[in-house]
């Protein structure tokens, strides 16, 4: 009610200050009460340009705990207890002089404040990315009066203060009036452990697998305690003593010890009540606040019979101050704030508010009823719903980051019940992960990614331990315990390890048996295929994803749906995009959008842009909104991004000969596009000189002819131009991939090329964008095709040949045959559709080589087909729906494909 409207109290009486019950304060401090000779009310300074009044300090300090007596003080009639929004306004005395200390660009300029005899506390009032308009906090004030003391920074003037009535979020009406389908059980423990899964964790501690660890706990939570705090000045967060009072807290839990259990109490009580995070939000600092509370949640559930009734009061009171100035709030329902995506789907709910509300549900239900409404009834249906396709939409990074604080809510009930309420196919998403790799040790680019040594080093591998143990521990998967200790297992977090990990599974570090093709499904559509599972640094396997259909999620997710990329020795076809910070320019005009990545651009002129962009690059629509509901998903088209038509690989289901995907993409873009049709062919070719081929079809028809199509590749080094055909190159441990790119559809003729190279490769039809970065990416190149003619409808057809320095290519042919393209090469024959539908029709392939070759005929409407080889009897074969392949090998120099079954044939059934 505070923010309908201001009143400026113009008045003073005493320096006495009356805050209206409905009102906002707002205090001239020109008008305060000077309290030393160094204080003085501004009257114009050097070169300010600024009007008004306000109180500045005529001599500089020194930043820190302000021994000097106050500058200025300010009394206040507050009409009732409870807790009230402090804000300031201030600016630089000497603008000059500010801008001269600021080589950072973040110069911060703090303020002390007192309220009666409290705690002093630091808030920042100015920074040179904020200015001078700054919410110092919230406060929780007594009725009647109060006076704020406030020590002054050197070169600033405080002009007003402004106070009104803190209102928290407002609870979902649904949220407020729900009534949880689970409750912690009585009793303590129960996070992490219960009454019977303690027995267990305590019975591995001396295995042979754990014992090392827990030796070493045992010996960290027996010494004293290094870090002693002053519980008259306020601390911002400390890490280490939040580790210190974990593994004291662990080791209470483990063996009863009740002196070190004592001792991790007394050290998180004194620890609460000195922390202040005050009004610091840059970096995230939800992280910091939501680990304390964390802490906090595991002394109060772990050392429940130590803790006095006071104590457990003191906790609750602090957990639930920090939870106040987290991003999503407390009650955690704070604005676009969402457990869905976003920084509202990391630790916040999953780990810290849902540890709390578990720890003190016995004394105080309410923050379990809210948080167990938005895992239970939003976050879980919303998984069940994504998961059904075994990847991750915010990427490769940010994925790995935030399915890590989803599985900590998962196991938080696992444990605390028993028995699952997440769905099972979350023990599948792990291997997203896992096919993802790449034989270097890093990975295929999908999402924002954030971790910056991809292209520092040869012998980097990605990493994210703590996720493979939450999720092989949940599994029970032998392979990902196998990639947990490949990772380097999680020597820094010795209690999580000794909470999960199972001794008895043995860690299983082959790969062999894994399919080397990955259909992921069709909420977020692609595929991805590999030669195989050699991760030595020679290895000569090739990998290769395409994405497309589905829906799009937003945030950290790209407009990528259709995307290709090939690696081999090195990236060769893949994405240019850098995350260097989220939301400027090149974030959102480049690095999330279409055009970072190898797929096509259609060029509307007046397509409209959204969410912060300036240039049009002719690619899928770029969303930040995402839905939070299955419901919303498939009923809103925003979120569409096309349909998977096929996916299917064989004919053995492990090592693949070829891998199909036919993806409807249309749905991706704007109206621009009428129809859209991408097919992608992997063939492994079973050897080291060209271990790959990748035949990729378009058809595309835009609503409008004048709309130019850009078909587009990108690479990280320039390629050389040959005969028409484009060679890319890359290169791993000083062993060198080409990848030969043929264009067979539009012809050399028919077709314009544009290849942009180093930093014109970040240029957006006309936006120049430069990332600062030395990696490879920021000077890529683009390879550009449009049709040399404009029409409404265009096909293309391209064959990627990866192979060794020095061998060369195959030679490709090609006809048509009834609308479907016939590719020979080597001892192969594929057929695919050029239209964007399936084959239908009758396919006769004559004047085959009269020699063994492997046909694949992609693309194949589902239901019966006839296939006659000359010199055979024809047999009837059944295509199913998604799978629309069917593949043989023969001698004959004619077939024929006939759609219908035939009486009298053999029946023959597709797996």
């Amino acid at each position: 009610m505070f923010d309908r409207f201001f009143l400026v109290i113009s008045f003073v009486c005493y320096g006495l200050f009356a805050i209206a019950q409905e009102d906002v304060l707002v205090v001239d401090v020109s008008n305060a009460r000077l309290l030393n000779k160094k204080a003085a009310v501004y009257k114009g300074g050097k070169g300010s340009g600024q009007e008004g009044r306000g109180v500045y300090r005529r001599e500089d300090f020194k930043e820190g705990y302000p021994e000097r007596s106050a500058d200025l003080s300010v009394s206040l009639v507050v009409p009732e207890s409870g807790c009230y929004l402090l804000e300031a306004e201030s600016f630089p005395y000497d603008f000059g002089l500010l801008k001269d200390k600021d080589t950072t660009g973040v110069l911060l300029r703090d303020a002390y404040f007192q309220f009666n005899s409290d705690r002093i506390t630091k808030r920042i009032v100015y920074d040179s990315r904020q200015g001078g308009k700054r919410v110092l906090g919230k406060f929780d004030l007594l009725r009647g009066r109060q006076e704020l003391k406030i020590w002054l920074p050197d070169n600033l003037v405080l002009s007003r203060i402004r106070m009104k009535l803190y209102e928290a979020p407002e609870p979902l009406d649904v949220a407020e009036n729900y009534h949880p389908t689970v409750t912690p059980p009585k009793g303590h423990p129960r996070l992490w452990v219960n009454q019977e899964s303690l027995v267990t964790v305590r019975s591995r501690l001396f295995s042979s697998e754990n014992k090392p660890v827990w030796d070493k706990l045992v010996m960290e939570a027996k010494e004293a305690c290094p870090i002693v705090l002053n519980p008259k000045q306020e601390t911002f967060y400390n890490e280490e003593l939040e580790r210190i009072i974990e593994r004291k807290s662990f080791y209470y839990l483990m063996t009863e010890d009740r002196q070190i259990g004592r001792e991790a109490v007394q050290l998180m009580d004194t620890y609460l009540n000195v922390l202040e995070f005050g009004n610091v939000t840059y970096g995230d600092i939800s992280r910091e606040i939501g680990r304390a509370i964390y802490t906090a949640a595991l002394v109060y559930d772990w050392c429940f019979p130590l803790l006095t009734g006071e104590e457990k009061a003191m906790y609750r009171k602090h957990m639930l101050r920090l939870a106040r100035d987290m991003e999503i709030g407390w009650p955690p329902f704070h604005g676009a704030e969402s457990i869905i995506n976003g920084h509202g789907n990391e630790a916040q709910i999953c780990r810290d508010l849902l540890a709390m509300s578990i720890a003190i549900f016995d004394e105080d239900p309410t923050p379990y009823k809210f948080t167990s409404y938005t895992v239970l009834e939003q976050l879980v249906p919303m998984r069940k719903f994504e998961y059904a396709s075994s990847r991750h939409n915010q990427g490769i990074d940010y994925g790995g980051y935030r399915f890590a604080w989803e599985m900590h809510a998962v196991w938080f009930f696992y444990r605390m019940l028993g028995r699952e309420v997440f769905d099972s196919n979350i023990k599948n998403l792990p291997y997203y992960w896992v096919y993802m790799r790449t034989p270097d040790g890093k990975m295929m680019r999908d999402g924002d990614m954030f971790n910056v040594k991809y292209a520092n080093s040869d012998d980097f591998y990605w990493k994210n331990p703590q996720t493979m143990l939450l999720c092989y521990a949940y599994a029970k998967d032998p392979l990902i315990k196998g990639e947990f200790y490949k990772q380097g297992g999680l020597p820094d977090n010795p209690v999580l390890f000794l909470l999960l990990n199972d001794p008895s599974l043995p860690p299983l570090t082959s790969y062999d048996g894994l399919p080397l093709s990955k259909d992921f499904g069709d909420v977020l559509g692609g595929m991805l295929a590999r030669t195989g599972w050699d991760q030595r640094p020679e290895s000569s396997d090739v990998v290769a994803e395409i994405k497309g259909g589905g829906y799009h999620f937003g945030n950290h997710q790209h407009a990528d749906a259709g995307a290709l990329q090939l690696y081999y020795r090195g990236i060769q076809v893949g994405d240019l995009g850098l995350y260097l910070s989220y939301g400027p320019p090149y974030d959102f005009n480049f690095n999330k959008r279409s055009v970072a990545h190898s797929m096509m651009l259609v060029k509307d002129p007046k397509e409209p842009l959204r969410f912060r962009t300036e240039a049009n690059d002719g690619g899928t629509r770029f969303s930040q909104l995402f839905p939070r509901s299955p419901e919303e998903a498939l009923s809103n088209p925003w979120f569409s991004t096309g349909q998977v038509k096929s996916s299917t690989f064989g004919p053995d289901k492990i090592k693949p000969f070829y891998s199909y995907f036919q993806v409807d993409l249309a749905a991706a873009y704007t109206a621009k596009v009428k129809s859209y049709v991408r097919s992608f062919c992997f063939l492994n070719m079973f050897n080291d000189s060209i271990p790959a081929v990748v035949i990729l079809a378009d058809h595309i028809r835009s609503a409008d002819s004048s709309f130019r199509k850009y078909w587009q590749i990108n690479t990280l080094y320039e390629p050389l131009v040959k005969d028409g055909d484009w060679v890319l190159h890359n290169q791993h441990k000083g062993m060198v991939g080409k990848t030969y790119v043929k264009m067979l559809v539009p012809a050399a003729a028919d077709r314009e090329v544009q290849i942009l190279n180093g930093s014109m490769a970040n240029n957006v039809f006309g936006f120049q964008y430069t990332p600062n970065s030395s990696w490879p990416e920021a000077k890529g190149s683009r390879i550009m095709v449009s049709p040399a003619h404009l029409k409404d409808e265009n096909s293309f057809l391209t064959v990627f040949q990866m192979a060794e320095e020095g061998v060369k290519p195959y030679v490709v042919d090609m006809k048509m045959e009834n609308d479907v393209y016939v590719l020979q090469f080597a001892d192969v024959v594929v057929c695919l559709p050029k239209h964007d539908g399936f084959i239908e029709k009758e396919l006769l392939l004559s004047d085959l080589p009269n020699r063994p070759k492997k046909i694949v005929i992609a693309g194949l409407q589902s239901g019966f087909w006839q296939i006659i080889e000359e010199g055979h009897a024809g047999k009837n074969v059944e295509i199913k729906n998604r799978d629309n392949v069917y593949s043989f090998e023969t001698s004959s120099q004619n077939v024929i494909l006939k759609p219908g079954r035939q009486y009298g044939l053999m029946d023959y059934q597709m797996n």
